[in-house]
C-alpha cells in the first residue's frame, strides 16, 4: 500500500464516518418514538391517588438527590423520582393499588416501605428517615466472582462510581477514572483517545511496550464480565469500551490467578448500564482542543420481560502530536430477557471500527526540543493501524433451589487488525477470541455457620493469523498461523466462623498452550505448554460495623503472551522456546472503613510480593523481544480516603508507595541486582476537591503527582517526575419531576501547561523512551436526556 492508497483509505473511512450521523439520527428518532409511546397518559389528579413524602437523616435534615423507587405490587411497574432541595418527592397521580417504596442514597442504608395502600383519591404523605450506611456494605462482584459486600472480602478491591467516571469528564480513556485508585496506573501513549494505554497494577503490566506487541498484559480487563484479553493473556487495545455507558468500574489488586487464571496480576472490570426501568434516551456531545469532537447517544427501557439498553458513539481527534489523528465509531447494546422468575438471559452486542496514526516514541533530546513532533522514521513510513472488532456475549443465569445459582457465559469476538503500516513492513492480523465458562454458587449455611461456595470452569481459544509483507519487495516475509488455548478450573470457599469473621480459601489449576507455524518458510509447527496451580488463603474480620480488617496469601503466574513468544532476540519473527512464565507470591494486610458517620472513609493496604523469572523487554521498539531476567522483591503501601469537609464539599485523595527492586538479575550481559524495577515510580499522589451547590452547579479541581521512574533495567535513564492539574465545571439539572434534563460542562486539563510523558518505552535500545502528552487544553460539551 503506497501513500496515495493510504489517503484513499482515509477518504473511504471518512465516508463511512459520515454514515454515523444517519445511524445516530435513526436511533434517536426510534428512541423518541418509543419514549412517546411508552409515556403514560396523564390522568385526572383529582380522581386518582398520589404518593408524596420527605426523606431525611437521623437529625431530620433533608437528604437531597436520594433515589426513590415506586413499585406497583400488582404488575411490578416501576417509577422513579429524585428528592429535591427540601428532600421531597412526589408521584402524582398513581393508579389505585398497593405499592412498595425503596429509597437509596450513597452513604445511607437502603430503606424499604413494604406496603402503601393508595386506594382513595388523595395524597398519601410519608416521612422517611434513612440510617447511616457504611462503605463496607458496598456490593461488588469482581472480588469473589459473585455478589459480596466489600467488607467481607479478603482482598484489596476498589470501586469507581458512574459519577466519578463521567461527570464533567471527557470520558475518553480509563486513565481519567483509574488514576484515583492507589496502586494502579494507566499510562496513555497517545494523549487522550484511549486506544493505546498500559494498565499497571502493583507493577504487573510494565512490559506492555508497544502497539506492535500486545498493549495490555499482566492485567485482566473485563467488560461486563467478558474478557478483553485473548486466550494468551494480552489485550491489544481498549477502544471497544464505551465508558460513557459505564455504570461502575471494579478493580481487584494483587495476584488474582485463583479466580481469573493466567495474566491476572490485577483485574479491571468495567460494568455497563443495565436496561433502565423507565424508558430513557440521552445524547452527549464533547468538543475541544486538538480537533476533539465526540458524540454519544444511548437509550433503553423495559417492555414486559424484555429490557434493552443501547448506545452508538463517534470519536474524532486530530491529536496533540503530529501524525496522531484518531477516528472511532461503534455501538454497544444489551438485551435482558426474564425467562421466568428464576432465570434470565443477557445478550451483549458490540462493534468498534477505529483508525489510528502513530507518531512513535521520542528520544529525550527530541522530547525537550518539540514534544509535539513525531519520530521521523514513523513519519517516513506513515505508520498507522485500522482495527475492526465485533463482540457477542450471552450470559444465562438461573436460581436453582433458593440459595444457589448457576451461570453460564459464552462469547465470541472476531477482530481484524490492518493491514497496517509499520516500519518497513505491512502487517495484517486476524483472530477470533472465543470462550465459554460456567460458575456454580451455593450460599447454604453449614449448621450455624455461614458458607459461600463457588466452583467454576473456563475455556478460551484464540486462533491468530499474522501476515508480514515487505514494503520494499512486496514479498511475504512471515505468515504465522498461531493458536492460544487456556483451560482452568477453580474452587473458592468463604466460611464464616462468626458473623463478623470470614475465612477464604481457594485454588485454581490452569492449562495454557501456544502453537505457532510459519507458512511463509514452511517451518514445522512448534509449541509450548504451561501448567500451574495457584492457591489463595485469606481472612476478613469486622470488629466494628464500620471497620474491616483483612489479610491474605496468594500466588499468581503470567505466561509469555503470544506477542512476546513470536519475536526472537534481534527482533525477527519466530517462536521463542526459552521464555518461561513469571510467578508471584503475595502477602498482604489491609483495613477499610469509615469514621464520623461516613464523613471520612479510608482504605489502606500493605503488601510484599516476590516475583520470580521476571519477563523484561529488550531491543529496539517496535520489535522488542523478551527474556527472563531474574527475581523482583516488591514492597508496597497504598492509601485512599474521602473526607466530607462540609455539606457537598468533598476531598478525595490516594497515595501509592512502591519499593520494587531486582533481588537477582542476569540478562546474559549485565548484572543489575539491586536496581529498581523500571516503569514504576516510588511515589504517586492523587487529590481532588469537589463542591456542588444545591441547585446542581458543581466544580472540581484535581491534581496528580507521579515521581520519577527508570526507563531501563540498568537505571541509567529516567522519566522525569511530573504533576498535572485539571479543572471541571458543570451543571446537573435536578431530576425530580422533570422529564427533560440539560447538563452542560467544561474542563481545562493540564492547567499549568506541564511538559511531560507518562508512557515510557522500557529498555528501548535506541533510547526513544518518551511519548509526550498534551499541554494545557480546554474541552466542553453538553448532555440532554429525556425520560
Amino acid at each position: 500500500m503506497n501513500r496515495s492508497q493510504t489517503r484513499l483509505s482515509e477518504i473511504e473511512l471518512n465516508r463511512k464516518l459520515k454514515g454515523f450521523g444517519l445511524l445516530r439520527r435513526a436511533l434517536f428518532l426510534s428512541c423518541a418514538v418509543f419514549v412517546l409511546l411508552s409515556t403514560p397518559r396523564i390522568a385526572q389528579a383529582q380522581t386518582q391517588p398520589a404518593i408524596a413524602g420527605r426523606v431525611t437523616d437521623q437529625e431530620s435534615a433533608a437528604i437531597v438527590r436520594a433515589d426513590v423507587e415506586l413499585r406497583n405490587a400488582a404488575n411490578s411497574e416501576t417509577r422513579r423520582a429524585i428528592t429535591d432541595d427540601a428532600g421531597q418527592f412526589s408521584f402524582s397521580p398513581v393508579p389505585p393499588g398497593e405499592y412498595k417504596i425503596i429509597v437509596s442514597m450513597k452513604g445511607f442504608r437502603q430503606l424499604t416501605v413494604a406496603s402503601v395502600n393508595a386506594t382513595e383519591p388523595k395524597t398519601y404523605n410519608l416521612d422517611l428517615q434513612l440510617e447511616p450506611g457504611d462503605v463496607l456494605e458496598t456490593v461488588v462482584v469482581t472480588g469473589t466472582r459473585s455478589e459480596q459486600e466489600i467488607g467481607k472480602i479478603a482482598s484489596a478491591v476498589s470501586v469507581i462510581t458512574q459519577e466519578e467516571i463521567q461527570q464533567g469528564q471527557r470520558v475518553s480513556t480509563l486513565e481519567e477514572s483509574l488514576k484515583r485508585v492507589s496502586g494502579v496506573r494507566v499510562e496513555d501513549e497517545l494523549g487522550g483517545n484511549g486506544s493505546r494505554v498500559r494498565i499497571i497494577v502493583r507493577g504487573a503490566g510494565t512490559r506492555a511496550n508497544s502497539p506492535a506487541g500486545s498493549g495490555v498484559r499482566g492485567v485482566k480487563v473485563l467488560v461486563d464480565g467478558l474478557p478483553k484479553n485473548n486466550a494468551g493473556g494480552s489485550a491489544q487495545d481498549l477502544t471497544n469500551i464505551d465508558l460513557q455507558s459505564a455504570q461502575r468500574i471494579e478493580v481487584l489488586k494483587g495476584p488474582s490467578s485463583v479466580l481469573y487464571g493466567n495474566q491476572s496480576g490485577g483485574v479491571v472490570n468495567i460494568l455497563t448500564e443495565d436496561p433502565p426501568t423507565k424508558t430513557t434516551i440521552a445524547y452527549r456531545q464533547t468538543f475541544g482542543a486538538y480537533g476533539l469532537f465526540k458524540e454519544h447517544l444511548k437509550g433503553g427501557g423495559r417492555y414486559g420481560k424484555l429490557g434493552f439498553f443501547g448506545s452508538v458513539y463517534r470519536n474524532d481527534q486530530d491529536g496533540y502530536r503530529r501524525q496522531s489523528s484518531f477516528h472511532n465509531t461503534g455501538f454497544h447494546s444489551k438485551l435482558n430477557f426474564d425467562i421466568n422468575p428464576r432465570s434470565n438471559m443477557l445478550l451483549i452486542f458490540d462493534y468498534d471500527n477505529n483508525y489510528q496514526q502513530s507518531p512513535g516514541p521520542l528520544t529525550e533530546a527530541r522530547f525537550r526540543q518539540d514534544p509535539r513532533q513525531a519520530d521521523p522514521t514513523f513519519v517516513t513510513n506513515d505508520v498507522f493501524a485500522v482495527v475492526k472488532e465485533f463482540r457477542f456475549g450471552a450470559v444465562y443465569h438461573r436460581e436453582l433451589f433458593g440459595q444457589d445459582d448457576l451461570e453460564v457465559t459464552t462469547y465470541i469476538a472476531p477482530r481484524r487488525l490492518g493491514p497496517f503500516q509499520q516500519i518497513g513492513v505491512f502487517i495484517a492480523q486476524q483472530f477470533v477470541n472465543r470462550g465459554i465458562n460456567a460458575r456454580y454458587f451455593n450460599a447454604r449455611s453449614v449448621g450455624k455457620f455461614g458458607n459461600r461456595f463457588t466452583v467454576g470452569l473456563e475455556y478460551q481459544n484464540t486462533p491468530i493469523r499474522t501476515t508480514t509483507t515487505s514494503r520494499v519487495t512486496n514479498l511475504v516475509t512471515s505468515d504465522l498461523n498461531e493458536h492460544a488455548n487456556t483451560a482452568g478450573v477453580y474452587v473458592l470457599e468463604e466460611f464464616s466462623i462468626l458473623p463478623n469473621l470470614t475465612l477464604t480459601a481457594g485454588g485454581r489449576y490452569d492449562y495454557v498452550r501456544f502453537q505457532s507455524q510459519n507458512f511463509a518458510t514452511n517451518s514445522a509447527e512448534v509449541g509450548r505448554i504451561f501448567r500451574r496451580f495457584t492457591p489463595k488463603i485469606g481472612v476478613a474480620y469486622q470488629p466494628l460495623a464500620n471497620l474491616s480488617l483483612y489479610g491474605n496469601f496468594s500466588q499468581g503466574f503470567e505466561t509469555p503472551v503470544i506477542g512476546e513468544l513470536r519475536i526472537l532476540p534481534g527482533g525477527a519473527f519466530g517462536f521463542n522456546a526459552n521464555l518461561d512464565p513469571q510467578t508471584s507470591t503475595n502477602y498482604e494486610a489491609g483495613a477499610r472503613g469509615s469514621l464520623l458517620q461516613q464523613r471520612i472513609t479510608f482504605d489502606v493496604a500493605v503488601f510484599r510480593q516476590n516475583v520470580n523469572d521476571f519477563i523484561s523487554p529488550f531491543g529496539a521498539f517496535p520489535n522488542n523481544s523478551f527474556q527472563n531476567v531474574g527475581d523482583v522483591k516488591q514492597k508496597g503501601f497504598e492509601f485512599a480516603s474521602s473526607v466530607t469537609l462540609a455539606p457537598r464539599l468533598v476531598f478525595t485523595t490516594s497515595y501509592t508507595y512502591s519499593d520494587f527492586v531486582f533481588e537477582t538479575f542476569n540478562n546474559g550481559i549485565s548484572n543489575f541486582a539491586g536496581n529498581r524495577l523500571p516503569g514504576v515510580p516510588k511515589h504517586s499522589v492523587f487529590g481532588e476537591l469537589r463542591y456542588e451547590l444545591p441547585v446542581g452547579i458543581y466544580g472540581a479541581v484535581e491534581s496528580q503527582y507521579v515521581g520519577r521512574f527508570f526507563t531501563n533495567d540498568g537505571n541509567q535513564f529516567t522519566n522525569p517526575p511530573y504533576s498535572v492539574t485539571n479543572l471541571r465545571f458543570g451543571y446537573n439539572q435536578r431530576e425530580s419531576e422533570r422529564r427533560l434534563r440539560f447538563t452542560p460542562f467544561i474542563g481545562i486539563n493540564n492547567v499549568f501547561d506541564r511538559k511531560y510523558s507518562a508512557f515510557a518505552i522500557i529498555n528501548d535500545s535506541a533510547r526513544r523512551f518518551f511519548n509526550p502528552l498534551p499541554g494545557v487544553n480546554i474541552y466542553g460539551g453538553f448532555g440532554v436526556s429525556f425520560q
